[in-house]
């Protein structure tokens, strides 16, 4: 606009002309006429300059007015620019906690108004920004500031929260990029968030400092407001955790399921509905209390409920587990699924080196008990196992590899194609347990298995302890984030009471293998290896009653049982974060195969499936949305397999703790923020208020007025001179 002062030269140009296209003509009766007087011909010449002065100015007050000229004050604070245009960035937090329901709206919804009411707060003319941290469509911010306010509230209709956090940090560092490229201008920020404290934890004093900085302009900050939403309700409780205590499930054996609860509230939780659902079909129900502050572990499904009713799976394959509460406030946490898988009864071939006729006398009868009990009863029902034991002087290694897991149990000494055999079953994936026992020689062991550390035993037995048990001992540690140990999780006192009268000192290798338990003398109890694709576990004492008490202790059946589940199965991660993979291998390649894969919206489409060498595999990464996942294999002759995925939203937005006043003054300090309550005053007015100086548009439009009637009154009155 000011481009337009330029047009003043127009009036001179025009008058110059009309002055050039005048011709004296002379003729003769001019003689007799009086000559003009030449103090009139001065007054003429001067209205005239006088006009044409006004019209000059008339055209550049004009141009000026419409720039919108800014008187700024000596004490302003805010701007830098020398006009009256404003460029504004505003951030408004699209956090899932932004969900959060207040008596029937949410604190996003309060959000978009307030941006409406910033948006009205500003001029024609001014430019804005949009930027969404958190947002589904992050795209819908970091944009070139407009002055088209229109697009930018159509944006912030459309905008809705996301899954996961907002960076405060990131934003403002958005917005200084965005806002730094129009140094001539105003600067103003507006926040718009609820309280919560995570939104702003990554701002320190350094970057704070560095980002003024950048904002500031000729020695002027810009304008930060911050707007709250919502009240300082900060209560909220979480499902933070489901899982099973046994994993993997058995086909027709009871479940035990593990459910962690978080209270975030400073009230006390009474009779709090909690529900378990196994693909979508609610078992269980249960009233729970929650403590203020507190986390929680729940376990259901290891004794029948009130109506004698287990968690059981009546199908192997893959499932999705899930529990549930209901409160009022946040509810997107409100339900956590987990995919789990759920197998067959486990093969296992128990090779014995100690069978010896009656009841409990031979190595293995505990065992037996454990894995097996109706099998080992001889009557009809469903076992965990399905337990095959073989003497090891009968047994010749041959069949190993119709087995899941092999243990081998107080063996004395293995014979040569024995070692080869169960050498080969473990290369080639193979599980096998090693118990040594009282007939156990360490010197075969050491030689066969051990080998100066190159065969598949995953430690150098010793000599045992002594028989009269002069250094008897007891369990002291377990490796609690093991598989095997899940059972012990949560329990006050997960030490077994049982006494160990011998075992075996051992020194595991530091490269192969790892200690999962202890003795209270220091030396492992449970030794962890591996060797090519599959595993082996080391048990340093008996399995039987002979060494040790064990066996007739509660720990030992859930014991030998997760031994047996865990050697029984290659864990795969089903349950994945955000933006993870969905990968699915197979160990052939199949043409006609194909893969169906159904997102959470219901959404099918069909899957590549790539191959590599003799093997095969699907993968999808664009798991943005939190649900479940489905991929449906189809082969012909085979009925459908459905393999079940969890995508999990980000669980720190559970915690809604509010900014404390400490970090409010820290906000004003070092940002030079000011709070905004929009439910005590107008955005309205609080944008169009404290402007960096005094807009002259107005008094530039009423000069122009005023030079307008100035104008004519001085062509009126030289037309009437030029009538005199």
């Amino acid at each position: 606009m000011l481009a337009g002062v330029g047009g003043a030269v127009v009036p001179l140009v025009l008058h110059l002309l009309s002055r050039a296209r005048c011709k004296d003509v002379e003729w003769g009766a001019m003689m007799f006429l009086a000559g003009a007087d030449a103090r009139q011909r001065q007054s003429a010449r001067l209205s005239q300059g006088l006009l044409l002065l006004v019209r000059m100015a008339l055209v550049a007050v004009l141009a000026i007015a419409l720039a919108r000229p800014l008187l700024q004050s000596p004490g302003s604070s805010a701007g830098g620019g020398g006009d009256g245009r404003v460029t504004a960035a505003l951030i408004l937090d699209c956090s899932a906690a932004m969900g959060f329901d207040e008596n029937g709206r949410t604190r996003f919804e309060m959000a978009q108004r307030a941006a409406k009411q910033v948006l009205g707060g500003l001029r024609p003319g001014d430019r804005i920004t949009l930027i969404a941290p958190g947002a589904l469509d992050e795209s819908s911010g970091d944009s070139e500031p407009t002055s088209d306010q229109r697009s930018i509230a159509e944006r912030i209709d459309r905008l809705k929260p996301g899954y996961g956090a907002a960076d405060m940090r990131d934003a403002l560092r958005t917005a200084g990029d965005l806002l730094e490229r129009y140094e001539k201008q105003n600067r103003e920020v507006y926040v718009i968030s609820d309280r919560q404290a995570i939104t702003w934890r990554n701002l320190d004093p350094a970057f704070c400092v560095e980002w003024l900085k950048r904002m500031r302009v000729k020695q002027h900050d810009p304008r930060f407001f911050v707007v709250p939403v919502g009240t300082s309700n900060a209560d909220n409780v979480a499902v933070e955790s489901v899982s099973l205590a046994n994993a993997p499930a058995i086909r027709g054996q009871p479940a035990e399921v593990e459910v962690r609860l978080h209270n975030y509230g400073n009230t006390q939780r009474s009779e709090l509905p909690l529900r378990l659902f196994v693909d979508s079909a609610k078992v269980l129900e249960r009233k729970v209390n929650l403590g203020p502050n507190r986390i929680v572990t729940f376990r259901f499904g290891g004794d029948a409920d009130e109506n004698g009713k287990r968690i059981t799976f009546a199908q192997a394959g893959s499932h999705v587990l899930a529990a549930e509460v209901t409160t009022s406030g946040y509810r997107a946490d409100d339900r956590l699924e987990s995919a789990i898988d759920v197998i067959e009864p486990v093969k296992v071939l128990i090779v014995s080196g100690d069978e010896r006729p009656g009841a409990f006398r031979s190595e293995v009868d505990f065992l037996r008990w454990a894995l097996a009990p109706h099998q080992a009863a001889q009557k009809a029902g469903a076992d965990p196992c399905s337990v095959t034991v073989a003497p090891v002087e009968q047994w010749t290694g041959a069949d190993l590899e119709k087995y899941q897991v092999a243990i081998l149990a107080n063996i004395e000494r293995f014979s040569t194609s024995q070692v080869r055999a169960i050498e080969r079953y473990v290369y080639d994936g193979g599980r096998v347990l090693i118990a040594p026992g009282s007939l156990t020689r360490i010197e075969e062991y050491n030689a066969t298995l051990w080998r100066d550390g190159s065969g598949i035993l995953p430690g150098e037995l010793e000599e045992p302890t002594p028989a009269d048990g002069s250094q008897a001992t007891s369990l002291l540690g377990f490796d609690l984030t093991h598989p095997i140990f899940q059972f012990l999780r949560g329990k006050t006192d997960p030490i077994p009471t049982a006494t160990v009268g011998r075992y075996f000192p051992t020194n595991a290798r530091s490269s192969f293998a790892r200690p999962l338990a202890w003795y209270a003398s220091g030396w492992p109890f449970l030794i962890e290896g591996s060797a090519e694709r599959g595993k082996v576990l080391l048990l340093t004492t008996s399995l039987d009653a002979d060494w040790t008490t064990l066996p007739l202790s509660n720990f030992y059946l859930p014991f030998v049982q997760n031994i047996v589940r865990y050697l029984a199965t290659d864990p795969v991660n089903r349950n994945l974060a955000l933006g993870q993979p969905i990968r699915l291998g197979f160990s052939d390649f199949v043409p006609q195969r194909t893969v169906t894969l159904t997102a959470p919206d219901g959404a099918a489409r069909g899957m590549e499936i790539v191959r590599f060498a003799s093997q095969s595999e699907v993968r999808y990464g664009a798991t943005l949305t939190p649900g479940r996942y489905q991929l449906r294999v189809d082969e012909p002759g085979h009925p459908a397999v459905d393999y079940f995925y969890v995508v999990r939203a980000p669980v720190e937005e559970s915690d809604l703790t509010q900014l404390t006043p400490e970090r409010w003054d820290f906000l004003a300090k070092n940002l030079h923020a000011r709070r905004v309550d929009p439910s005590e005053s107008s955005l309205r007015d609080v944008v169009a208020s404290g402007r960096a100086g005094i807009e002259l548009w107005a008094p530039g439009i009423a000069l122009v007025l005023l030079l307008a009637v100035l104008e004519m009154s001085l062509a009126r009155m030289g037309s009437v001179e030029k009538r005199g």
